[in-house]
């Protein structure tokens, strides 16, 4: 039997000839716009356990989620028609209503066992006077006030800025960076740079005299200048990280898409 046919009716190599399915995009709908845009272009907000509403810019939290796209505008809008504030009442009120439920369910599994044990079931002494509603509660249901920082928009984009230089140090492990004039330099002159990282407290003509001769290979880089050397020279351990190239890889990839959320939220 040729291999042909043997992959056709499901043979050890049949795996060969199937494609890849494309990875699925994760979308979610907007509070502030109601439409839906991808995950990874929006900001996740949940309620932490003392009512305040916080972003949560990794989406790992647990919790109801909120999201908004990532542009600055629209946090400031939503923070102006207190959006954020609503969504936060409308998880509370799923909390509260979750514990109310669990408490009805341990009443239920309590009753039954007291059957199981006595053979009959438990009678309550008759109350007067009014009686409350719904089911009895060992303790009370958890309250607290919802917040909203009125900073909120500052604390996403020092939040996003702070993961940028985390997946920037990913990128450094990976073997996806050059650092120092020259390098850089010849890694442009030969197109093989992604994208190009300069102090923002870099000397005015600094990347002038770094890209000066160049002609249209600048045209498809991408250029970043919203991190200090101080901030550059922390994440990657050098001393003086002033011009940064970064090759293609997918880890470089991943960095353009979190530092694309945290320029949209500073619109810059």
């Amino acid at each position: 039997m040729s291999k042909i046919t043997r992959a056709k009716r499901g043979g050890p190599k049949a795996g060969r000839f199937k494609e890849k399915r494309p990875k699925e995009i994760r979308v979610r709908k907007c509070l502030v716009t109601g439409e839906t845009y991808p995950a990874h272009m929006m900001i996740r907000f949940v309620l932490d356990p003392e009512g305040h509403v916080i972003p949560d810019v990794a989406a790992k939290l647990p919790g109801r989620g909120g999201w908004i796209r990532a542009e600055g505008q629209l946090l400031e809008s939503a923070m102006k028609k207190k959006t954020l504030l609503r969504f936060g009442q409308m998880a509370l009120a799923t909390i509260e209503g979750s514990q109310k439920q669990k408490m009805a369910d341990v009443e239920t599994v309590e009753d039954e066992d007291s059957v199981a044990e006595t053979g009959q079931a438990q009678t309550l002494p008759v109350q007067e006077g009014p009686v409350q509603e719904g089911p009895v509660q060992k303790g009370p249901v958890q309250k607290f006030q919802v917040t909203v920082d009125d900073n909120l928009p500052d604390l996403v984009a020092e939040l996003l800025r702070q993961r940028c230089l985390n997946f920037l140090g990913l990128v450094n492990r990976a073997g996806l960076m050059v650092s120092g004039f020259e390098k850089v330099r010849a890694l442009l002159q030969g197109q093989k740079c992604r994208a190009l990282i300069t102090a923002e407290d870099a000397a005015d003509n600094g990347r002038s005299k770094l890209c000066s001769g160049l002609g249209n290979v600048l045209e498809n880089l991408r250029m970043i200048d919203m991190f200090t050397r101080e901030q550059l020279g922390q994440t990657l351990g050098l001393p003086n990280a002033v011009h940064v190239a970064l090759l293609s890889g997918g880890m470089t990839e991943s960095f353009l898409k979190e530092f694309s959320r945290y320029e949209d939220v500073t619109m810059r």
